[in-house]
């Protein structure tokens, strides 16, 4: 009977400690994604992606440097602003890599870079994301972004996605 008692008390102890890790994990992948989209807005507006280089992985920030260039290529630079972000499913495969789905809200403009017009103005664009995650020398590192299917608001064609640089 006392060993039954230690043993449902080591394994409440576990869980409550488990689930403390979890949560700092969790918050520190929420905090990642956050700078992630904030650095995203920042180099659409500056034309230069290398700030991304600080929270997410090589491919990813090439993945999306090859938008905005062809972005300016075309001579239009995005102006975008994360208006409201919740996190709907933070999962961890293990201790070094997670999935995370949220939904975003985000303004964002095409701005000639010749004349200054605005060419496209979307207000409160509503994307499906999903992020992976890898944790490397105690730091959480974006992977890879992807759009979900079946936005809540039709994207306007060749509206792109945060962080992925096609249409939803």
């Amino acid at each position: 009977m006392i060993k039954k008692g230690i043993a449902l008390l080591l394994l409440a102890v576990a869980a409550v400690s488990c689930s403390t890790v979890d949560s700092r994990e969790a918050e520190q992948v929420e905090a990642t994604i956050k700078r992630y989209n904030s650095l995203l807005a920042q180099g659409y507006a500056a034309l230069n992606m290398a700030g991304l280089a600080q929270v997410a992985e090589e491919q990813q920030t090439a993945k999306v440097y090859f938008h905005m260039a062809a972005l300016g290529e075309g001579r239009l630079r995005m102006m975008s602003e994360l208006k409201d972000i919740s996190f709907k499913d933070i999962r961890f495969a293990n201790n070094t890599s997670a999935s995370v789905k949220t939904r975003e809200v985000w303004d964002f403009r095409h701005v000639n870079i010749d004349t200054g017009k605005v060419e496209r103005d979307e207000k409160g664009f509503v994307y499906r994301m999903k992020y992976r995650l890898a944790k490397k020398n105690g730091a959480w590192w974006v992977r890879d972004v992807a759009t979900e299917q079946g936005a809540d608001k039709k994207a306007p064609s060749g509206a792109p996605a945060p962080g992925k640089g096609t249409a939803q």
